[in-house]
């Protein structure tokens, strides 16, 4: 599971990553624009990739496609928030051992 995380978690660096390399090339693109941009990108990575935390979490969906989209949306707002997500399981790991 730990494997997951942190490929999840490379992920989220490499949208942020690229996310601000599109910004910089289309300035135009600031705020919401942007994340959804970030979104986008992290979504069709997931999607190309078949990359589903919730998967990994054991919680199953019926359409795979909506785990690779929330995955997406998850490592689209950047590194930290994935951290803290990442922390939060591990704490609940903690308390099921």
């Amino acid at each position: 599971m730990f494997e997951s995380l942190s490929v999840i978690m490379v992920l989220a660096v490499i949208v942020e990553v690229v996310t601000n390399g599109i910004k910089a090339a289309f300035p135009l693109l600031k705020g919401n624009r942007s994340r959804i941009v970030a979104a986008f990108i992290g979504s069709l990575i997931c999607i190309s990739a078949r990359i589903g935390i919730l998967s990994k979490l054991e919680i199953k969906l019926q359409y795979e496609l909506i785990d690779y989209i929330i995955t997406g949306v998850i490592i689209s707002r950047g590194s930290n928030a994935v951290h803290d997500l990442i922390s939060i399981f591990d704490a609940k790991n903690l308390q099921t051992k």
